[in-house]
């Protein structure tokens, strides 16, 4: 059942009542910014989970019924019936840009898993939420602008495999064992679990097999050199 419309955001996410009994924001396939938002949010939440890093747990949630509902007031926007991207809503909390709050619940932990899912899966236009029920505790969300932008190709992922996202933001303080387990945990994925997590996605998304194995070879090649990176962090 709906539960909120989308007031603000550029894809237009809103929030629904699953029957699993838990709560997702949603982004559906007529998304303000485009069906491939919501491919990405999935991959890039499903890939995190291998690592476990700590960003917002994600889902498939079937919207058949609630098909026809305006998702943004006044848009004229449907909901259409199928499956979507959702999101486990994290409730109350804080959208930000800044990493802050680092002594505060686990963070120095939780923001080292931020540091490397940035790096990892190229990360731009990088938000967070932070719990504000859960002593501050950040987590990763919005993930529609990763794998090096929201109009990725086989040939965009191609060209940039090689070249760093690590975020600009200093990384004092961090947990160094974290750190280090992140890093070995990248040197633990392989290339079977990646394509095992891309593989779950629907059969109908408009995303074709050959986007996908671009996309496992991104990331699959990256594991090396971010793990490097993190460990220079705390070297």
């Amino acid at each position: 059942m709906p539960l909120r419309a989308s007031s603000a955001g550029g894809s237009g996410s809103f929030l629904v009542l699953a029957d699993d009994g838990r709560r997702y924001w949603c982004k559906s396939l007529n998304n303000f910014q485009g069906p491939r938002i919501s491919v990405t949010e999935q991959i890039v939440g499903r890939l995190a989970a291998l690592i476990e890093a700590p960003a917002c747990e994600v889902a498939l949630v079937r919207l058949d019924a609630v098909a026809g509902w305006e998702f943004r007031p006044g848009s004229g926007r449907l909901v259409e019936a199928g499956w979507a991207h959702g999101s486990v809503a994290v409730d109350p909390a804080v959208e930000t840009r800044s990493l802050e709050h680092r002594t505060e619940n686990d963070n120095r932990r939780r923001h080292c898993g931020i540091y490397a899912l940035c790096d990892w899966l190229a990360g731009s236009d990088v938000q967070w939420l932070y719990g504000v029920a859960e002593d501050n505790a950040y987590y990763s969300h919005d993930h529609g602008y990763y794998l090096a932008g929201p109009d990725w190709t086989p040939a965009t992922l191609t060209a940039g495999r090689d070249a760093p996202y690590a975020l600009s933001i200093p990384p004092d303080h961090l947990d160094a064992a974290e750190v280090t387990r992140l890093a070995n945990a990248l040197g633990a994925v392989s290339r079977q679990d990646i394509e095992g997590e891309l593989s779950k996605l629907p059969r109908d998304w408009p995303v074709a097999d050959d986007e996908l194995d671009a996309v496992a070879g991104f990331v699959d090649h990256r594991r090396g050199p971010v793990a490097a990176r993190l460990r220079a962090m705390v070297a």
